[in-house]
Parts: structure tokens; C-alpha cells; sequence
């Protein structure tokens, strides 16, 4: 439980943890795009989570800048996050798919790095 209460205490780590959450909405959105139901509104959704988990990291990157000190990883998941994940959508959907989940295991990494 020390962890826990160590990421609840640093002001940058609860957007890690935000982001993490919509992340793995936004998969499961995402599947379901890509082999039940492929609308409008569905890619609408799928976008706007996007969009808050973009939010969420650049609001850590603020955040953690003005607590402590960005590092050259926090850059690169974040840049990873937000441009490789969305520009892996011009590929296959699965291709697409692993891009994604590798990002979602990159995110731990940032609070494990802040620890």
C-alpha cells in the first residue's frame, strides 16, 4: 500500500493514472470498433478518448516539470503516446492494436521511474 499512497501523494502521478484508465477504456473501445461495430459514433468515442489521454499526458508532463524534472523517457512515452499510436492507425487494425498495447505498458513505466 506504500506505493499506492506514494503515487496519490506526487500531483503529476495521478494523470498517469487518469491516462492509464482512459487507455484501457479506449482499447476496449477500440476492439469493438474494429470487429463489432464500426460507426460514427463509435469512432467519435474512440477519438475523444483519445483525446483525454492525450490531455492527461501533457498535463503530467506540466505537472511533473513543475514538481520535480522531466526526463528524456518522460518525453518519449508521452511523444509515443501521441504520435506513434495515432499514426499507426494507417496501418492494419491489428498492427494498430499491438502499437497500442505496447503503449499501455510503457505508462507504468513513467510511475515506476518516479518512485
Amino acid at each position: 500500500m506504500e506505493i499506492f499512497s506514494n503515487i496519490m501523494a506526487s500531483p503529476s502521478l495521478v494523470w498517469v493514472i487518469t491516462a492509464m484508465g482512459f487507455y484501457l477504456v479506449n482499447i476496449f473501445v477500440g476492439l469493438f470498433v474494429a470487429f463489432q461495430k464500426n460507426t460514427v459514433d463509435t469512432r467519435k468515442i474512440h477519438k475523444w478518448l483519445f483525446y483525454s489521454i492525450a490531455f492527461c499526458l501533457v498535463y503530467f508532463l506540466i505537472m511533473n516539470q513543475t514538481h520535480h524534472e522531466n526526463t528524456v523517457i518522460d518525453y518519449a512515452v508521452v511523444l509515443y503516446m501521441v504520435a506513434l499510436v495515432p499514426f499507426s492507425k494507417r496501418f492494419d487494425v491489428l498492427v494498430h492494436a499491438l502499437v497500442a498495447i505496447i503503449g499501455l505498458i510503457f505508462l507504468p513505466l513513467l510511475i515506476v521511474l518516479q518512485i
